[in-house]
């Protein structure tokens, strides 16, 4: 039986990640009834066989046979860590899945965290995609550079279409029409470097039997081009003009953004799949169901006009996040022009806020699971729900479910989360069997000890209702004399007509048994502790230690505050300076643990960053641009401060610490003095520090010190 043609690329991913594919056997099967794709494996006397209806499939059962022999590929063990010098012996294994399109990426990914990757890091991530049976990427890289050409195309001078741009950090939000004209400049070599880096990853991508999906411009373009009347859409204090979907001004726009994207990235196929949302969190400036109805057909023509049989992937966020603007007959209205076969639409937020029970308004659609919002730290994850919610769509089939895919803000986080969503595609998951599985695959060691700590964590920070993060006191932004925490509404929830600022109490996106399940949860760090050097994967548990270790200081942080609180409150100086001593003491704590891991320092992130810069100011501009965006985000005024908090090295000492000092210090002096705070001075220096932070250069913050008994020691100090 002669090789599939995807024998080759699965060949050398299976070199990549360190197995030997000499003694790999590839073969080609058919379809299971009722499956959509379907893969197996069996290995006998050192030679591994692997078949699969596709590429995606066939590696699937590859990472699959992996599993079955204690090993699992992540973002934090991207190798086989076993000494395997033939491929150990395995039964014919068998799974399907009845999703024929498995997604993968939100467009904020690209800025929250693939901002500022190089060629090896996509490498590692187009090899985890294609093991966790990825078939539609989303892939924005160099949007902004066939942006840049389309206007310049479009008679837009080239300064003025670099300025519109922006920093590489927020070319997400600037490519949906959420902002313009924010950081920056690009450095020179920029476009030439993005565009290699982009033709790269979708080259990888197709070998790998992967579908990219493209973005395409929404229509939102400078007022010279847009015209003096042009209709604009809002979006955290930034106007953006929008050509309206339904001219010829946008249609010719959209091919010559078209034109170019397929001159710098390639063909892109004769079916190509593209990503427009031109309202994702803003309103469209009607909402007449005519006018809209014209809007949403004035999209699938202008893509048409150049790609006949191109498919628009449309999220449906909007249809949640606005939802008391787009009701049923407007969200009707919208798609009603779009041909049933070239659209398909998504719903986002599948494992909390599930638009699908309600219907998806007769169109084909896939489900997808938003996990994380903004990168910022939270260890969480309703497992046994995510379970549940893909097992009950493999069951129904509701009408239109074409797939399902994980559309996180930011990656490289819950890990446990996104491996327990990609198995469940293929299989039914029994969590509790499936996290004795993984303690031990996770680690590269059989030890009850691993098992243990994730019963432990499947109980709490991974139960039952955990679809919401579980938000750090540490990234809270001290700013009046109440307790600080929520400077604005939850993350990703519906707005109200008119919107409001939430409650600034630190448990209003809180429950009790945060707190209380701290203990367990220190109790799991400790067994992961005792692991040690018998661990094969060192990378995985020096990583989740230090994240549980951090999760357990930073909530501890509770009393610390509400203590400076009631001090205040009692007018007692003294007592509130012994309760910011503590506060800070626990900060420094955590600071230095989070420096014994490079990717929990922010000096990581500033050194990809400053990476494409040609020179120094390049790579200055390049930093302050990756500093803005995990601390205020934007400017002062818009209200996304610490959207993107992480507790990182040099992030906790220098601005989050400076921060808590400030506020206690601003507390402190009215309580000697029995008087009621000035906000305006306190709030006068929280901007100064956050604006110091943000212009500063460097940061040493590295630590030689072994993470494994930080750890010990910080949960030693806090008696746990």
């Amino acid at each position: 039986m002669s090789e599939p043609h995807f024998a080759g690329p699965l060949r050398a991913l299976v070199e990549r990640v360190g197995g030997d594919s000499s003694r790999v056997r590839i073969e080609r099967q058919e379809p299971d009834r009722d499956a959509a794709a379907s893969g197996s494996f069996h290995a006998r006397g050192g030679t591994l066989t692997l078949r699969g209806t596709d590429l995606p499939a066939a590696s699937s059962a590859f990472a699959r046979y992996l599993q079955s022999h204690g090993e699992r590929i992540t973002w934090e063990s991207p190798r086989i860590g076993s000494g395997w010098t033939s491929w150990p012996d395995a039964p014919q294994t068998a799974q399907a899945t009845p999703f024929g399109i498995r997604y993968h990426l939100n467009v904020v990914t690209h800025g929250y965290s693939t901002a500022f990757w190089d060629w090896p890091r996509w490498e590692r991530e187009l090899d985890w995609m294609s093991l966790h049976g990825v078939t539609h990427p989303l892939v924005l890289t160099a949007y902004e550079v066939v942006l840049s050409e389309a206007l310049r195309r479009s008679g837009v001078g080239v300064d003025e279409a670099h300025a519109w741009i922006g920093g590489a950090a927020t070319i997400p939000w600037m490519s949906m029409g959420g902002l313009h004209d924010f950081g920056g400049p690009l450095p020179a070599t920029w476009a030439q470097r993005r565009v290699e880096l982009a033709r790269r990853i979708l080259a990888r991508a197709r070998e790998l039997g992967m579908t990219p999906v493209l973005p395409v411009t929404g229509g939102h373009v400078p007022a010279s081009l847009a015209g003096e009347d042009a209709a604009e859409i809002e979006w955290q204090g930034w106007r953006t003009p929008l050509l309206a979907p339904a001219s010829p001004a946008y249609a010719r726009f959209v091919r010559r953004f078209l034109d170019a994207q397929r001159e710098l990235l390639g063909d892109p196929g004769a079916e190509p799949w593209f990503a427009v949302d031109p309202y994702i969190e803003s309103l469209p400036p009607t909402g007449e169901p005519e006018e809209l109805a014209r809007a949403g057909v004035g999209v699938h023509r202008a893509l048409a006009a150049v790609h006949p049989r191109a498919t628009w992937l449309l999220q449906g966020w909007p249809f949640h996040y606005h939802r008391d603007f787009w009701s049923t007959e407007r969200i009707a209205a919208y798609l009603s022009g779009v041909p049933h076969d070239r659209l398909v639409l998504i719903d986002l937020w599948g494992e909390h806020a599930p638009m699908w029970r309600g219907g998806m308004h007769g169109r084909r659609w896939i489900w997808t699971a938003v996990h994380n919002f903004g990168g910022r730290f939270a260890l969480f994850g309703d497992l046994r729900g995510l379970a549940a919610d893909v097992a009950e769509l493999s069951a129904l089939r509701p009408e239109g479910l074409e797939g399902v895919g994980l559309a996180p803000e930011a990656i490289e986080n819950n890990t446990v989360f996104y491996e327990a969503a990609a198995d469940a595609v293929w299989r039914d998951v029994d969590v509790d069997a499936w996290l004795d599985e993984f303690a031990v695959q996770r680690y590269g060691v059989e030890d009850p000890a691993a098992r243990e700590a994730w019963r432990l964590l499947g109980a709490t920070l991974y139960g039952p209702g955990r679809t919401r993060s579980i938000p750090s006191p540490v990234i809270a932004r001290p700013w009046t004399a109440s307790a600080p925490f929520a400077t604005q509404r939850l993350a990703g929830e519906a707005l109200p007509t008119a919107p409001t600022r939430m409650s600034a109490n630190i448990d209003a996106e809180n429950d009790p048994a945060v707190l209380g399940d701290l203990p367990v949860i220190a109790h799991a760090a400790r067994l992961l502790i005792g692991l040690g050097d018998r661990a094969r994967h060192r990378e995985a548990l020096e990583h989740d230690v230090v994240e549980l270790t951090g999760h357990v200081i930073a909530q501890r942080l509770r009393p610390h505050i509400r203590g400076v609180l009631a001090a205040a409150a009692a007018h007692d100086g003294a007592e509130l300076r012994a309760h910011a001593a503590r506060l800070h003491e626990d900060l420094r704590t955590l600071d230095e643990l989070a420096a014994t891991r490079p990717e929990s320092r922010v000096s990581t992130w500033i050194a990809a960053a400053r990476s494409w810069g040609g020179d120094v100011a390049e790579a200055d501009a390049m930093e302050r641009d990756a500093r803005s965006l995990v601390s205020v985000w934007g400017h002062q005024t818009s209200g996304l401060h610490d959207y993107s908090g992480r507790h990182w090295s040099g992030l906790v000492r220098d601005l989050y610490i400076p921060r808590w000092d400030a506020w206690a210090a601003w507390l402190a002096d009215a309580a000697d003095d029995v008087t009621a705070p000035d906000e305006a001075v306190l709030q006068a220096r929280i901007v100064q520090l956050e604006e110091s932070w943000r212009g500063a250069i460097g940061s040493d913050d590295t630590s030689s010190a072994p993470p494994l008994a930080v750890a010990a020691a910080a949960l030693d100090r806090l008696g746990l």
